[in-house]
């Protein structure tokens, strides 16, 4: 941990959790982070070893940056990661500022008086004065053409009080989340031998190599048989999007002739419009293939069960916030998943838990699971703290609490140990308690509550802090740093990132307005969660429960209880799925799938990168049919080129979209290489 690397680092995290709202959301281009293979933090790294190494290394060799300088540099943005688009900041003001506005605009939710049961503190403005302050300014901008406000025209007194009830008990359950990483770190990798696809990417371009500028995998020539044609693709693309006259490579496959051929097969297997990812297809050819095959199944198979549903009368939904069919089936199987993390872990988690209590054994666990175990505890109870004062019942807030965490765990275990580094669960929290209790032993305030807190923490954990905190940690271990010291640097980095991050955020957007740049933070999110509330108090009103709901309190709300019977039923379904097929692969060496499917076989991530995972899978096994092991390992250093390639593409046009709009004060031209 050298000063050059902490304040590259440290300069790079800054980079994106100023920038990255920016990038995203008024230039529009390919996201900066966007999911678990942040081309800004991994493309910027390349850039590093490909191009600024080599410079280090011809003007004197021991100036080159080592492989435990680039872990620190990878590891510093990846903490902050969190902050600026989907994680938090990109939603977070549309949801404090904008109910107010579209409850003039929505009859029912002011017959309801939906917003009458949202502690006023938890949003911003409120008072008639401030508005066309608050909310005007926010909509369409303070500033002019090139004239900037000062952020002292910020209505920071409209904004202090939400800032006061969602900034602690964000960083409080971030760092929560980093604790809980280093609780598990041990356990999935020496004990249970995660892969970790992302943290053994960036091992293999930073690797320690004497005497080279370069490290063994980029030496190979067959890197540049993968990198080579990748980015010259990328840049074709690039190119033809700027100026559509020219030339276009295109790399999909479309299979919709099919579809149309046989038209009950294309709508039941989902056949259709298939883009390739190569850095997808670059994963699936490190993974194990019962996993590969998985995901490249998921979206037929998903496709499959939904027309055995139609065909046989099952009613199943799937909503984005409530507690939809589907929506049970998914979190039946990450229940299955949660149980099997924890089980598989009991004695090394239990020896740990001891240890943090100061219960001495001659076997103790290492320090900085011990010290993550204690945060984790601190931080949790602060959560259950804060969520009591905004209204929640602690049993209540326990429970919202358990399933946060079984939220971020799980998404973090399916990243490390499959490489789907895109990945949304596809179920909020607040529908999993309405499935699980009813909205009547709720209560429509403490529903309220929920509700923002979900959308809040957790609306789109496409970029979730844990994920990005186990795999900096792995890439910590795999460079011989200490993982304690490089969590508590990650820590206060993230606590500065978000701090300035809010701030211009905040002045970017009262500066130049959110109008309708970004359609689903600003209408979408504050809209659909205040509706499933107003649905919810309608149903109570129809069954005649709103003034019972309303008046229970402590033990009365356990009469209350009313689960909803079809989310409870599928719920058991992916249950049961997910634990069956957890078994076959346990008792059977051949079974062909692993339970992953259930996790991510409904989710719009999948839909897009599931092919890719397919063709990875067929060309891992045709190249170990016909070459062998040996071909197997050659082939290596070309799909690291495929994902370098991919990654370095997408920085190339992030770069040249900056220096376009410096120059030129316009937007430019959108080309994304992931999904967005």
């Amino acid at each position: 941990m050298t000063k050059r690397a902490i304040l590259t680092g440290f300069a790079l995290a800054m980079l994106v959790a100023l920038g990255g709202h920016f990038n995203d959301v008024y230039m529009q281009q390919t996201y900066m982070v966007g999911n678990y293979l942040p081309i800004s933090v991994i493309g910027f790294l390349l850039f590093l070893v490909l191009v600024v190494n080599p410079l280090l290394y011809r003007m004197r060799p021991r100036w080159k940056l080592r492989a435990g300088e680039l872990a620190v540099i990878a590891a510093l943005p990846l903490a902050v990661c969190v902050v600026p688009g989907s994680g938090f900041l990109r939603t977070f003001s549309p949801m404090m500022v904008l109910p107010r506005h579209y409850e003039q605009m929505n009859p029912s939710w002011r017959q309801n008086e939906v917003l009458s049961y949202v502690p006023g503190r938890l949003l911003a403005g409120g008072a008639e004065q401030d508005e066309e302050e608050v909310v005007g300014g926010f909509l369409e901008g303070k500033g002019g053409e090139g004239k900037h406000i000062g952020l002292g025209a910020i209505p920071w007194k409209a904004w202090a009080s939400p800032i006061k009830a969602w900034i602690p008990l964000f960083l409080v359950l971030m760092l929560g989340l980093v604790g809980l990483s280093l609780v598990v770190h041990r356990q999935w990798t020496t004990h249970e031998h995660l892969v970790y696809p992302v943290a053994e990417f960036v091992r293999l371009v930073t690797e320690r190599s004497e005497g080279s500028a370069y490290p063994a995998a980029l030496r190979s020539r067959v890197f540049w048989f993968g990198f080579v044609p990748v980015l010259a693709i990328h840049i074709v693309n690039g190119l033809h999007a700027w100026h559509p006259t020219f030339i276009r490579i295109p790399h999909h496959v479309d299979l919709q002739p099919v579809a149309a051929e046989f038209p009950r097969l294309g709508r039941a297997l989902s056949i259709g419009y298939a883009r390739i990812y190569f850095a997808v297809l670059a994963f699936a050819y490190f993974l194990p293939s019962d996993i590969t095959l998985s995901l490249g199944l998921a979206r037929p198979l998903a496709g499959l069960f939904s027309f055995l549903l139609v065909t046989y009368g099952v009613s199943a939904t799937s909503v984005w916030i409530g507690a939809g069919e589907i929506q049970g089936l998914l979190f039946g199987a990450y229940t299955g998943l949660f149980v099997l993390v924890l089980y598989s872990g009991r004695k090394y988690y239990g020896r740990v838990l001891l240890a943090a209590f100061g219960v001495a054994r001659e076997d103790r666990p290492e320090a900085s699971a011990v010290w993550g175990c204690r945060i984790f505890l601190v931080s949790g109870a602060v959560c259950i703290f804060l969520l009591t004062g905004m209204g929640l019942a602690w049993p209540l807030a326990i429970v919202l609490s358990l399933v946060m965490t079984l939220l971020f765990l799980c998404m973090t275990r399916v990243c490390a140990e499959t490489g789907l580094f895109f990945l949304q669960p596809q179920w909020m929290v607040v529908g999993i308690l309405v499935g699980l209790f009813g909205t009547s032993a709720i209560g429509p305030r403490m529903l309220a509550v929920c509700m923002l807190a979900s959308i809040v923490l957790s609306c789109d954990p496409r970029e979730a802090m844990m994920p990005f905190i186990a795999n900096a940690l792995r890439i910590a271990e795999n460079a011989g740093i200490a993982r304690g010291r490089l969590a508590a640097g990650m820590s206060g980095t993230l606590v500065i990132g978000l701090l300035a991050g809010l701030v211009l955020v905040l002045w970017l957007q009262y500066d130049r307005g959110v109008g309708r740049v970004d359609g689903w933070a600003t209408r979408a999110v504050p809209t659909q969660g205040f509706q499933f509330l107003d649905n919810e108090i309608q149903k109570l009103k129809a069954d005649g429960m709103l003034e019972p709901a309303c008046r229970a309190t402590g033990i009365e709300r356990l009469r209350l209880v009313r689960a909803k019977k079809s989310f409870a039923a599928f719920m058991g379904i992916g249950l049961l799925l997910f634990a069956t097929c957890a078994l076959l692969r346990l008792r059977f060496h051949k079974w062909p799938l692993h339970p992953v499917l259930f996790l991510v076989w409904f989710t719009w991530p999948v839909f897009h990168l599931g092919p890719s995972f397919l063709i990875g899978w067929a060309v891992k096994s045709l190249v170990v049919k016909i070459g062998g092991g040996s071909t197997y390992q050659k082939i290596k250093p070309v799909m690291v080129g495929l994902i370098a390639g991919d990654l370095t593409g997408g920085l190339v046009f992030m770069v040249a979209g900056a220096l376009y709009y410096a120059a030129t004060g316009f937007a430019p031209v959108r080309f994304a290489i992931f999904p967005r």
